[in-house]
């Protein structure tokens, strides 16, 4: 009897086991089907509010110590006009300076000339002299000796004459020369005479009247003129699924309020590594992204350099 008992409740516990691995394959099955399955409405990317033609680091092309600063931040600006001064006394001087051997040389120039305009006119004459006296030799009414004395001195008055159109031509070399030092000294004065590259606004100035600058050092920021947008990374999971046209939504990072709605017009048909607001040195992650660029319909609510959260629609239902 207790042989049967045993056989009985095998068979009972092996086919409650039976149906119960039966259900969990079934419930993983359907688990994945759903996975697969599902189509996504909506990528996000992590992003910055930026202009489209990015914010200008401005620095100089030389060491100076600020002079003056002629703008403050948050000035709109107009393209080449000035920011600020480096001292430039030196080069001033050195201009003064060029300028007045300009002047002088210009004289110079002046004053040889008119010795090789004297002195042709005394060529001319003595040429025509010994033209006069060679015709009264041929005729036998003057003397060799006295022909070939003015042939000696019409190559006197040749060989002067040389000599001054060549001081002319140094004169006016030396003059070309100063010229040109003197418009190396203008440009070096003008490199201390910052100027905005572009039309735009002021965002930053890091310095202040009496301190030094270098080549290395930004010291001020612009943002130009034109469109704002948003530059968003897409993880390389859902990079194909994001095409120009599409609308965008932009929030704060965690929120759900809209503070911008957009349209992604660009897209770059590479990934890349992360490189919006990776704060962590050596970071470990390797994953990809895909780098688009939203224009926004209400950049007035947003802050330039903001880290946002980009949500794209990707339905296809999105209203342009």
């Amino acid at each position: 009897m207790k042989k049967y008992y045993c056989l009985i409740t095998a068979l009972i516990l092996t086919a409650g086991c039976g149906s119960k691995g039966n259900k969990t394959d079934a419930a993983n099955e359907n688990a994945k089907g759903i996975t697969s399955n599902t189509p996504v409405s909506q990528v996000v990317g992590i992003g910055k509010v930026t202009p489209e033609n990015d914010i200008i680091q401005l620095s100089s092309e030389v060491n100076g110590v600020v002079e003056k600063i002629y703008k403050k931040e948050n000035d709109s600006v107009k393209a080449g006009e000035t920011i600020l001064t480096l001292d430039h006394q030196l080069e001033d001087a050195k201009i003064r300076q060029l300028t007045n051997e300009v002047a002088t040389q210009a004289a110079q120039i002046k004053v040889e000339e008119a010795a090789v305009e004297e002195y042709d006119a005394k060529y001319n004459n003595a040429a025509a002299e010994l033209k006069r006296l060679e015709g009264l030799l041929a005729r036998g009414a003057e003397t060799q000796q006295t022909v070939d004395d003015a042939a000696t001195n019409v190559k006197a008055f040749q060989s002067n004459l040389n000599r001054l159109k060549a001081n002319v031509t140094v004169a006016r070399n030396k003059l070309a020369e100063t010229q040109a030092a003197n418009g190396v000294a203008m440009v070096e004065r003008d490199q201390k005479i910052i100027k905005a590259p572009v039309a735009g606004r002021i965002l930053e100035i890091t310095t202040l009247v009496g301190s030094p600058i270098d080549t290395k050092q930004t010291f001020a920021q612009i943002s130009p003129e034109g469109r704002t947008i948003a530059v968003c990374e897409i993880d390389e999971l859902y990079a194909d699924k994001v095409t120009e046209g599409q609308r965008a939504y932009i929030r704060n990072l965690g929120a759900l309020d809209t503070l911008s709605t957009g349209t992604v017009y660009i897209t770059y048909n590479f990934l890349k590594k992360k490189s919006l607001f990776t704060d962590q040195a050596g970071e470990k992650e390797d994953r990809r992204v895909r780098e688009v660029k939203i224009l926004l319909d209400h950049p007035e609510k947003l802050l330039l350099n903001a880290r946002i959260e980009c949500a794209i629609d990707v339905s296809g239902n999105a209203k342009k």
